[in-house]
């Protein structure tokens, strides 16, 4: 199983927190999960389509976001909840905002860190998936 993050250049603090927690979720599984880093921009990337940083994007729709706190304080949930409205709007335009995680070439999360859960969750669909009809073993 290969997972992706996609994200700026150097990663920002929620790409970054995306990359690690799905690295020490996987690590934690047991599971043969590769977990890449990408860059927004590069080709391997733009596969997926036009992705851009959300706070950038944010800032390009003219919306003055106080989130640069958030940062301070390394408040994750609370700037994504500030960025949440943008990433439908970003959607319907044909732009992912960063985070971007991808699982063995599909798109799961836009635009938003992860809770553990949900990459536990992500990585034992993809399993069960692969397995085809063999029993749930978790």
């Amino acid at each position: 199983m290969i997972v992706e993050v996609i994200g700026p250049y150097p990663p920002c603090v929620r790409c970054h927190r995306t990359y690690k927690l799905i690295q020490s979720v996987a690590r934690d599984t047991g599971k043969e999960v590769e977990v890449k880093q990408i860059y927004a921009g590069s080709p391997e990337a733009e596969k997926y389509g036009k992705i851009v940083e959300a706070e950038l994007f944010a800032e390009k729709m003219g919306v003055g976001l106080d989130y640069r706190e958030l940062f301070k304080k390394r408040d994750l949930n609370g700037i994504d909840r500030k960025l949440a409205p943008f990433v439908e709007e970003a959607k319907d335009k044909g732009i992912l905002l960063t985070p971007v995680v991808v699982v063995n070439g599909q798109v799961k999360i836009i635009g938003r860190v992860p809770s553990k859960n949900e990459i536990l969750e992500l990585i034992k669909e993809e399993t069960r998936e692969n397995r085809g009809s063999l029993p749930n073993v978790y």
